[in-house]
């Protein structure tokens, strides 16, 4: 071919050009603006986890567990100054009952606390748990009988339909959760840094 021809075949396509760069710069821009949606309905979806799911789920875990924390740090020292009252005063007392009144409110308070404040929070977890299923990542989802059936012995146990040795034999603990717990932190992590990125 030459050169005369290819630049009348040029000559012919030049009222072309401006379309065919319109057309190309429109499907460039659809396609990064479809790319951009995608992308920012990602970063909803993780924020909508967060703010649903995981974070509430924490924040119930880290009120439970800074309550029982203290409780435990109390009954500790309330069991040293009591044992040292005692080892003070070795012959029985006639004002025994009256002495050991205080640390008795302590063990009521203990009671009470764990009737009113833990087990509502443990339910509210598993409210928001079975309300925001959908948004658990699946090896989250997992852990949901888990929690259900230690909500369900504790509430068992306040209503005195379980024998202590029953829940003994189904090795009722905190601990098996504690698995569920460092799942919800990883899972934050992860989340949390999705969405700085």
């Amino acid at each position: 071919m030459k050169i005369e021809q290819i630049l009348s075949i040029i000559d012919l396509l030049k009222p072309a050009w401006a379309p065919i760069c319109t057309l190309l710069a429109g499907y460039i821009g659809v396609k990064y603006g479809l790319k951009q949606v995608m992308i920012r309905k990602k970063l909803d979806f993780v924020e909508l986890q967060l703010r649903e799911f995981y974070s509430p789920l924490l924040g119930c875990h880290k009120e439970i567990r800074a309550k029982s924390e203290l409780r435990l740090k109390i009954s500790n020292a309330a069991s040293e100054a009591w044992k040292e009252k005692c080892e003070k005063n070795s012959e029985p007392s006639i004002n025994h009952e009256k002495k050991f009144e205080p640390y008795k409110k302590l063990i009521e308070y203990n009671n009470e606390q764990l009737r009113n404040d833990l087990l509502p929070l443990y339910h509210n977890m598993l409210m928001i748990f079975r309300k925001n299923y959908w948004l658990a990542e699946p090896q989250t989802r997992k852990w949901y009988s888990e929690l259900c059936d230690f909500v369900e012995i504790w509430d068992r146990w306040i209503s005195e339909s379980i024998p202590k040795e029953v829940i003994e034999k189904l090795d009722h603990s905190e601990e098996r959760l504690k698995p569920f717990y460092q799942e919800l932190e990883n899972q934050n992590y992860i989340l949390r840094n999705k969405l700085s990125r």
